[in-house]
């Protein structure tokens, strides 16, 4: 229990520098936080979901089989600007369907969901958007860490509605974030050249969803709707690396043996140095660590979605020997 408090608290202290970091320098926290903790975030990750082998065990192809298709998806998603083909869409859509194999273990279910998507998608052009686009970036970084941080409220043994708070506080701080009356100093060309090159194209959609019109120049902040944006943008992302970086009990950073922390170390280091040599490149290299572990991610996401929603209902779940109960994943039955 006292290993739970403590990770409350370091929740606590990530929302909150979160959210004040986002107020004053939304573009920048951005920004900053995908280059420099983004990748390190990705690896580490990577890393640690292989010794939980993926959490795929019981998936409906081996963990190694997966983790090759995740690989091939994550570099045909690069490749879209080059052939100008829309492989995201149909390979997060795949990989969410294959993950699912891990809660729905009928394939004739599995294949009957996977035509009503394709049939869906030829329809609802906005769903379509939203599996491409937003289940990579704002849905993984914001909802799946939530229904983390919700999972372990629930395993908390504490009849207390203390346990609570950081899991409403990350669903509160985005909505003050959006509606918080700030000026900003004009950003300067450097800034603006790394939104253009990062996030401009899912900002640019958002706004025009939001029926707004969103500007890169100098006055950029000066629009309401477009600086609620980044400072959602900005707070999801710092907060997501946060909360990571600050569950050293669970994830036992010093049980990593000394080879591991090398080869991290030193891919991280070479991400940097793409940066350093073309920023385009960096963000291209970045955006294949943060796609790939995003699509790595899945079969966990859907074990804690299916622990979340058992709860919620008044079940009661006994542990599964694939996913253990070390406060990142839930207790699933056998």
């Amino acid at each position: 229990m006292q290993g739970r408090e403590k990770i409350g608290w370091a929740d606590f202290a990530g929302l909150v520098v979160s959210g004040v970091a986002a107020a004053v320098a939304p573009l920048q926290v951005l920004l900053l936080a995908f280059v420099f903790l983004g990748p390190f975030h990705y690896l580490t990750e990577i890393a640690w979901l292989r010794k939980k082998q993926f959490y795929f065990a019981e998936g409906m192809i081996s963990s190694r089989i997966y983790v090759l298709l995740a690989v091939v998806m994550a570099a045909l998603t690069m490749l879209e600007r080059v052939f100008r083909v829309d492989f995201t869409v149909w390979m997060v859509g795949l990989l969410l369907l294959v993950s699912l194999s891990v809660w729905v273990r009928n394939v004739y279910a599995i294949l009957a969901i996977g035509v009503a998507a394709v049939v869906t998608a030829f329809y609802l052009r906005t769903w379509v958007y939203f599996v491409a686009v937003m289940v990579p970036t704002l849905v993984h970084v914001f909802f799946f860490t939530w229904t983390f941080m919700v999972s372990g409220a629930f395993r908390d043994k504490r009849e207390s509605l203390v346990k609570w708070m950081n899991p409403t506080l990350i669903v509160a701080i985005p909505l003050l974030l959006m509606l918080l009356p700030m000026h900003y100093a004009a950003p300067s060309g450097v800034w603006l050249r790394g939104e253009a090159a990062s996030f401009g194209a899912i900002h640019f959609k958002l706004a025009g969803d939001l029926h707004h019109t969103m500007t890169l120049n100098t006055q950029l902040l000066n629009d309401r709707v477009v600086a609620g944006l980044l400072r959602l943008f900005a707070f999801v992302y710092l907060f997501h690396y946060l909360n990571w970086f600050a569950k050293t009990e669970l994830l036992q950073w010093h049980k990593v043996s000394r080879g591991g922390w090398s080869l991290i170390v030193l891919l991280y280091f070479s991400s940097l140095g793409v940066y350093v040599w073309n920023f385009r490149m960096g963000f291209v290299v970045s955006t294949f660590l943060s796609m790939l572990h995003v699509l790595l991610e899945f079969p966990l996401n859907w074990h804690t979605l299916r622990f979340v929603l058992g709860r919620a209902r008044g079940g009661r779940l006994r542990e599964n020997s694939a996913v253990q109960s070390d406060g990142l994943a839930p207790a699933l039955p056998k």
